[in-house]
């Protein structure tokens, strides 16, 4: 009997499902069966699966007759004959010792399911990647020992927390009895099946270990489709069913995770150029079951921080109060990327001054629109000098400007932009060689087309 089960749901992914497969079948824990599920792939993702197929018996393809994402992995749950299953979307991948690091905890700790935790990534050329955690728990609650051990069932709060259903494997006797909807496209089904897991499961374990690669910049994927608000919508009402017989405190957690569901479409919306066609009905429709379950006492002002509890309240006057706030604010940030960018251009050769999260966001924008001309980092913080970002080394500002004195420097720092700049300065910098990037790491930027041409001659 395999060990665990991999089910993979796909369709026209030929490109990136191969990196998908490889990652699967070079696992360290090998006694697995890869479940692909397909729904009729017609962009030659069905030949590379042959191709895998025909060199790993352990890879069997199954034909779906539904496009639905949650019909997919539910049939490929019917047929699992393993101890363990495990999801895998077809555009992700995971790391290679996943299976063998959650399996081992899953049978020593006789849980129901074990995750490590994710990370976002966006792929840049010359097969860099930018990268953002994803943790269930903050960093010091997993402890010295990366492992956090709880009992689902009765941690509501667990349903705002954790959000993915593939981060983890799940015991095949308790998976059985959980199904996704079967809704049409691949829209939000795994909220469902997260809900049901949560609520049924009494023992899981969260470790602290990145085990999976979650993919940003698949432009077919759900996450940006402008049919979002419609498919929250339509997954919470099918979804509210296993609220029954539930406490107080699952339908708070319910209701809470469907207003910041709605939230981070409304985010995605903001960050394009005019609200999404066809929104406001289901806005309205999620707006109008918040506010039934507010009078209810289900989602109240305390369940909230002030500036959500604002926007549900801007939320229930009109929809379109929340787009605008987050357009405002939203614009800035592109017109600082697009400053820098501009500023990037005119120059031969740039250092980013700043070698911590902010710069390395600056540097990923950069490299994700193809642009080349970084030559180092530099950073007044002694212990990061010496080490390398994306294979270019983080130097002492005296030193940039001892090797670099004509290039441009990009200050990327949100609270010492302003030292940091007479800093350059005194250090004999022109003003004209200097630009700042203090707006913060939105990932939304990385979805944005900056007008201005970028040159590399």
């Amino acid at each position: 009997m395999p060990q665990i089960s991999v089910i993979m749901p796909c369709l026209n992914m030929a490109i990136y499902i191969e990196n998908c497969i490889k990652s699967i079948i070079s696992q360290t824990l090998s006694n697995i069966e890869i479940l692909i599920v397909d729904a009729g792939s017609t962009d030659g993702t069905l030949d590379i699966l042959h191709f895998y197929a025909d060199q790993d018996s352990r890879i069997k393809i199954i034909h779906s007759k539904e496009k639905s994402y949650g019909y997919q992995v539910n049939l490929g749950v019917t047929e699992a004959v393993s101890e363990y299953i495990s999801i895998v979307d077809a555009d992700d991948y995971i790391v290679q010792d996943m299976y063998e690091t959650l399996y081992d905890l899953a049978v020593k700790a006789r849980t129901d399911y074990v995750k490590g935790t994710a990370e976002m990534f966006y792929t840049l050329p010359d097969k860099y990647v930018y990268c953002h955690s994803l943790q269930q728990f903050p960093q010091e609650r997993y402890g010295e020992q990366g492992i956090i051990e709880v009992c689902p069932n009765r941690m509501p709060q667990l349903l705002t927390m954790d959000n993915f259903l593939w981060s983890g494997i799940y015991r095949s006797d308790f998976l059985k009895k959980i199904k996704l909807n079967e809704s049409p496209g691949a829209a939000f089904q795994d909220l469902g099946g997260l809900l049901q897991t949560q609520i049924n499961a009494e023992r899981a374990v969260y470790i602290s270990k990145p085990v999976y690669q979650y993919r940003q910049d698949n432009v077919t994927a759900s996450t940006r489709n402008n049919k979002g608000f419609q498919f929250i919508e339509n997954e919470y009402a099918w979804a509210e069913q296993f609220l029954e017989g539930q406490s107080k405190e699952w339908h708070v957690s319910f209701y809470r995770k469907q207003f910041l569901h709605l939230m981070d479409r409304v985010y995605a919306m903001a960050a394009s150029e005019f609200p999404w066609d066809n929104s406001l009905s289901s806005m309205q429709m999620i707006a109008k079951r918040l506010s039934c379950a507010n009078s209810q006492g289900m989602l109240t002002e305390k369940d909230l921080t002030q500036e959500q509890w604002m926007d549900l309240q801007s939320l229930w006057k009109s929809p379109y109060f929340l787009y605008e706030k987050y357009r405002k604010l939203y614009e800035p940030q592109k017109d600082s990327l697009q400053q820098v960018i501009q500023f990037s251009n005119s120059k031969k050769q740039i250092i980013i001054f700043g070698s911590g999260r902010l710069g390395i966001f600056i540097h990923a924008q950069l490299l994700f629109r193809k642009y080349k001309r970084v030559v180092a980092y530099c950073d007044n913080k002694e212990n990061a000098h010496g080490k390398q970002q994306y294979a270019l080394k983080i130097l002492s500002p005296e030193e940039a400007v001892k090797q670099f004195p004509k290039a441009g420097y990009i200050i990327a720092n949100r609270r010492n932009a302003d030292d940091m700049q007479k800093q350059l300065k005194k250090m004999g910098i022109e003003e004209n060689n200097i630009a700042v990037y203090s707006t913060g790491a939105d990932l939304r930027l990385f979805g944005e087309n900056i007008d201005e041409e970028i040159s590399n001659e």
